[in-house]
């Protein structure tokens, strides 16, 4: 069963007590961020309503982690590593297209672009050619000193997955190919590194879909022929930005993929690192999920 039956003894042990608080505090974020997520996108307008609407929908596929084998306590963790895996890579791609400074947050990012909500005066993103000039607006109109650093603190959850969206419609802009919620969700549950999405992107824009639809793929819902096709385009892809890696350590990752994409179980393999008792104790303690977890 993998560190999966670990984590059972685990949360049996003395510890236990910790462990309800760690899935109180886990669940309540997800369910809260959601949530809010839903009543901004119902009170935007523009480009910006259809993009909170897209994170409401992502935080909805997290939120159904803890249902599978993985029990309340480690899926309600895993909610929480899942989302900030997804953003951080995120956030790296934007990075490294020059959507964004290498300083700049998507949780910044999205307190800037629900803030801007608030001026009717202010320019909207559909007024600009790209999320890119949007952004560099926004900083314009919210400087760094100006940010309401309490307020971000507070919402860091909603901030960083509404932020986290809008460099997804930047990276989908330059990449012009669609990143549909589903794929992010794989992004997370399988740990993708930066490289492996590049890949994958690479692989379905080679193949002429103006949709990255991998979780089709890794779920085996496709048919043998569309299975094999999209599986050598994925290796090709994979060769090139792993060129030091043979293909059984590349069909080994897609293996992984596959995995937890299916198995729900599968994602305490792919975040054992993060599921230690030490962060447990540490999220008791602090009552929140740290950011470095």
């Amino acid at each position: 069963m993998g560190w999966f039956s670990s984590a059972c003894s685990f949360i049996g042990s003395a510890i236990s007590g910790a462990c309800s608080a760690v899935c109180s505090v886990a669940s309540s974020v997800v369910r809260g961020v959601g949530s809010a997520l839903s009543t901004f996108a119902s009170k935007a307008v523009g480009l910006v309503a259809g993009i909170a609407s897209k994170a409401a929908s992502f935080v909805g596929l997290v939120a159904t982690l803890p249902l599978g084998p993985l029990g309340p306590v480690v899926g309600a963790i895993i909610q929480q590593v899942v989302i900030y895996a997804v953003s951080k890579a995120v956030e790296y791609l934007a990075k490294k297209l020059g959507i964004i400074g290498d300083k700049d947050k998507a949780e910044e990012v999205g307190y800037r672009v629900e803030e801007a909500q608030e001026h009717d005066d202010w320019k909207r993103q559909e007024d600009f050619k790209t999320f890119e000039e949007y952004y560099a607006y926004l900083k314009e109109q919210i400087p760094d000193e100006k940010i309401d650093r309490a307020k971000l603190a507070a919402n860091r959850e909603r901030y960083t997955i509404l932020g986290a969206m809008e460099l997804t419609a930047g990276l989908e802009q330059q990449m012009e190919i669609k990143l549909p919620e589903d794929f992010l969700f794989e992004i997370g549950r399988s740990r993708m590194e930066p490289n492996e999405i590049l890949a994958i992107v690479d692989a379905f824009k080679f193949l002429g879909s103006d949709t990255v639809y991998i979780s089709d793929y890794l779920k085996g819902k496709l048919s043998r022929d569309e299975n094999i096709k999209i599986e050598d385009a994925l290796l090709v892809a994979l060769r090139k930005y792993y060129p030091n890696k043979d293909d059984d350590a590349l069909y080994e990752r897609l293996g992984v993929m596959r995995m937890a994409s299916r198995n729900d179980e599968k994602l305490a393999d792919v975040y054992a690192d993060k599921l230690t008792e030490e962060n447990f104790k540490r999220i008791e303690r602090e009552n929140r999920i740290p950011e470095d977890l």
